[in-house]
């Protein structure tokens, strides 16, 4: 863990965490006594901010949008801690300036949990991601009881990576367990923000929730980036921020990843329109000619834009439609998971294609243990990647697969909202098809829930929106056993909302036409940035006969174009 790829399109090309590491932007919840959440002005610069509240806390949430860097930030605690209990600690490279805060801790475990499904105690997934990589036999036993003593005896900290990813088979836990046994045991656990709004989620089990926002120099990583991908000074950082103005890129430049992908197709002089979709077909395509893969075209057109500009998908689509096949099963089916076995490979693609996959970096593969006839574990080479191949399946395909879609789960459409968005700038037609299965019911009934929370608050002068934040605070005068559903609720209509006015930006980015995002509740808040109100009002306006609740809270909206909503809309307001 102490190296990091700089270029998904180079496979090899990784340097020392350090050369391309910035420190994350984190934002510190309040959980108060009554159950809300109130986000804190305090700035998180130290590690003594997330371990210790008065006194050592027992289980730290860090929750964040896709591609943010939160597997990054943990990867980096474990360089952390490994060089302050090796007396190696430079504060040059350190997260914290207060790395040796650290050494408080005796043991350092990580673990990611896309690699342990199926498993529920975290001595269990320690033993398989750690010793059984290690040992055999007697060995692995004999580790195993010291690895039940050192958790019991010592202080040990155990970051869990992923626990989007993570179910309990049994469905009895929402957390990895630790026994009570294990009094010294203190846990970070990261995950997307839609798990933190699962009603299974109790305030009570938060002992600290933090948010990852992104970085706090968005310069220094392009400038780390630039420099590992090159020999010499032929390009420069000011280049790079010329093309982006130009192109209007700058919302890449908000998550590590898309960060780097930017600067990847800016280096390899490819040119792009800026969508998502059209940055994952590029980056599929860079990674097939890396395989040696036949260049050619699409003769008869392609109905999806972003497919019809590549040059090497299209001689191997028959692999990519096997890939992307895949890709949905494993992301849609009752057996969802981010790590799957050859065996559950080879039912969607030869061993032929697999072999060119992995070559090509598509794919990955690791052991999981020193067993090798075990066989390794496979992944997409990135979370997104997988999300971006389920929803050109879905687009792609002739099949009915909405009975895959289920709505009964309050939060499905939040967990999949990455694929949806995907949609919208692949086919709209279908997008639309699936979230008008999704949002029913009681989700629809949350929402409603979450915009009388809003109005309530409002009314009372308690702003609860925060800039760029998906929970939002709630009142003291709810009532203590209401508070966790009230939270959730206005959680998710902030979630939806966003997810939302991403799909539609994607739509317009990708070229579609005929958009059509039925959305009824507009809340045009006064921490919406300029360019999401935009988005905004131009759904109001293709739904102006259809709108449930229009909140107004900064002025956006001509007083014409208030009366047309109020005068169209009079059925339904």
């Amino acid at each position: 863990m102490n190296t990091v790829s700089v270029s998904r399109l180079w496979i090899g090309l990784d340097k020392p965490i350090f050369y391309s590491f910035v420190s994350p932007k984190l934002s510190l919840y309040n959980i108060e006594k009554d159950g809300s959440k109130k986000k804190s002005t305090k700035v998180i610069n130290q590690n003594n901010y997330i371990f210790y509240c008065n006194t050592k806390l027992k289980r730290v949430f860090v929750q964040g949008d896709p591609e943010v860097g939160k597997s990054t930030f943990l990867a980096k605690l474990v360089i952390d801690w490994c060089n302050a209990v090796s007396l190696h600690t430079n504060d040059n490279n350190t997260t914290f300036s207060d790395a040796d805060r650290l050494k408080e801790f005796q043991f350092r475990f990580h673990i990611s949990l896309r690699d342990v499904i199926g498993k529920r105690d975290v001595i269990e997934m320690i033993k398989a991601q750690i010793i059984d990589n290690m040992y055999m036999g007697a060995k692995q036993t004999k580790q195993f009881e010291l690895l039940q003593q050192i958790l019991e005896r010592d202080t040990c900290l155990v970051t869990m990576d992923g626990l989007n990813a993570w179910t309990d088979h049994l469905n009895q836990h929402v957390v990895p367990r630790i026994p009570s046994s294990h009094t010294n045991c203190v846990s970070i656990i990261t995950t997307r923000p839609w798990k933190m709004a699962e009603e299974r989620i109790k305030f009570s089990v938060i002992d600290r929730l933090l948010e990852i926002e992104g970085i706090t120099d968005s310069e220094q990583l392009t400038k780390n980036i630039i420099l590992s991908l090159q020999t010499g000074d032929k390009r420069t950082h000011t280049e790079f921020m010329t093309y982006v103005y130009e192109r209007h890129f700058m919302h890449f430049l908000t998550s590590p990843l898309l960060q780097s992908l930017i600067v990847n197709v800016w280096m390899s002089e490819t040119d792009v329109n800026g969508s998502l979709c059209e940055i994952n077909c590029i980056l599929l395509d860079l990674l097939l000619k890396k395989a040696n893969a036949i260049e050619g075209s699409y003769k008869n057109g392609c109905s999806i834009e972003c497919l019809s500009r590549t040059r090497y998908l299209m001689k191997q689509m028959k692999i990519v439609d096997a890939l992307a096949n895949s890709a949905f099963q494993f992301t849609f089916s009752s057996q969802k998971s981010l790590a799957f076995s050859e065996q559950e490979l080879r039912k969607y693609l030869s061993k032929k294609h697999l072999q060119f996959c992995l070559q090509a970096g598509v794919l990955t593969a690791r052991f999981k243990s020193v067993n090798v006839a075990q066989g390794p574990q496979f992944s997409f080479t990135h979370e997104t990647v997988q999300e971006f191949l389920a929803a050109l399946h879905i687009a792609n395909s002739k099949q009915v697969l909405i009975e895959y879609f289920k709505p009964e789960h309050k939060c499905n459409v939040l967990e999949i909202s990455q694929t949806v968005i995907y949609l919208y700038g692949l086919h709209c037609e279908t997008a639309n098809t699936l979230l008008d299965r999704l949002v029913v019911g009681d989700f629809l009934s949350d929402i409603s829930h979450g915009l009388s929370l809003y109005i309530k608050h409002y009314q009372e002068n308690v702003s609860v929106f925060q800039r760029d934040t998906y929970t939002m605070e709630t009142v003291h005068k709810l009532k203590r056993n209401e508070m966790n559903y009230d939270g959730r609720c206005l959680a998710i209509l902030v979630l939806f909302q966003r997810m939302v006015i991403a799909a539609f930006n994607e739509a317009k980015i990708s070229g579609q036409t005929d958009i059509f995002l039925n959305c009824m509740d507009f809340a045009f808040n006064e921490y919406l940035l300029d360019s999401d109100s935009r988005a905004l009002k131009e759904l109001l306006i293709f739904n102006r006969s259809n709108v449930r609740s229009l909140i107004l809270e900064r002025n956006v909206l001509e007083v014409s174009e208030i009366l047309s909503v109020m005068q169209q809309s009079k059925h339904s307001l």
